[in-house]
């Protein structure tokens, strides 16, 4: 599902800023971007935003300032003798503005190696994130209380097909069994036909063209379908079962179906199945 978060924390000593960012994904990913010296607790801050979430891909920015002193790098000694020593070969004089020069050569200047990432500023960064990502939940919740409603609405609508295909069942069957009796009155006409033969066939017939099991499991799924939603929580992986549940049946009644609105019905089925599917996939 899709949010967003940010926070701000602050300390005498730091200030840390995170931005938080979720996208759909049947998975949970997790992306930090980090400033240096922060490698060292990535992994631990990782663990605490999979603890938070279970699906999505999640994008967390960070960015933490020092509100001391700091030095941003230092001078190589061993360079700048360097540069002197060619300097004086040259006969150059060694001015205020000559060494304001100095400064600028390569090498002169390296920048100061990042300070690891102390318990105190963890800490910081840790609560701010923990900010942000309660602002993305919320945000996703608002979400996941409209997908709520079209998930329902969904599913009723698989119900409303799943009925009309138990209703119109018997007449399928009636017209099967009609339109056999038919053919078989034309072999009966023409050569001696054992009344068993008969009574199998229909039996065959009736048993390849009932879909009553199907539309049971279909009902059964519905009901499950619901109480997940009812229920709450973290229920995309089930409903994504649910959903491949609901789609097996739907082909299995499309394979026994001989009729052409009977047909229609499981071809409008699959299709908000399909719906459901892709939406299922948006939920934790």
């Amino acid at each position: 599902m899709t949010g967003f978060g940010a926070a701000r924390r602050e300390t005498p000593g730091a200030v840390a800023q995170v931005e938080t960012r979720s996208v759909n994904n049947r998975h949970l990913t997790v992306a930090i971007r980090a400033p240096s010296g922060f490698d060292a607790r990535q992994s631990e801050l990782e663990a605490f935003v999979r603890s938070r979430l279970q699906r999505g891909s999640v994008s967390v920015t960070i960015s933490v300032k020092a509100r001391r002193d700091v030095a941003p790098g230092r001078i190589n000694a061993a360079v700048v003798e360097d540069y002197a020593r060619q300097l004086a070969a040259a006969g150059l004089p060694t001015s205020p503005v000559v060494i304001a020069q100095l400064l600028r050569l390569p090498g002169v200047v390296e920048e100061a190696p990042p300070a690891a990432l102390g318990d105190e500023e963890f800490a910081l960064v840790r609560d701010a994130v923990d900010a942000a990502l309660a602002a993305l939940v919320e945000m996703r919740e608002r979400e996941g209380a409209a997908l709520a409603a079209d998930l329902e609405g969904g599913i009723a609508e698989i119900e409303r097909l799943a009925g009309a295909v138990r209703a119109r069942v018997p007449e399928v069957l009636k017209a099967a069994h009609e339109r056999l009796k038919e053919r078989l009155a034309v072999l009966i006409a023409d050569a001696a036909v054992p009344e068993d033969l008969v009574a199998r066939e229909i039996a065959v017939l009736a048993d390849r063209s009932d879909v009553a099991e199907e539309i049971a499991r279909l009902a059964s799924h519905v009901a499950q379908w619901r109480d997940a939603l009812r229920e709450g929580g973290p229920i995309g992986r089930r409903l994504d079962f649910l959903a491949q549940e609901l789609g097996r049946e739907a082909n299995t009644v499309g394979s026994k179906s001989q009729d052409s609105e009977l047909a229609r019905a499981v071809v409008d089925m699959k299709v908000a199945i399909e719906r459901l599917k892709e939406q299922a996939a948006n939920v934790e």
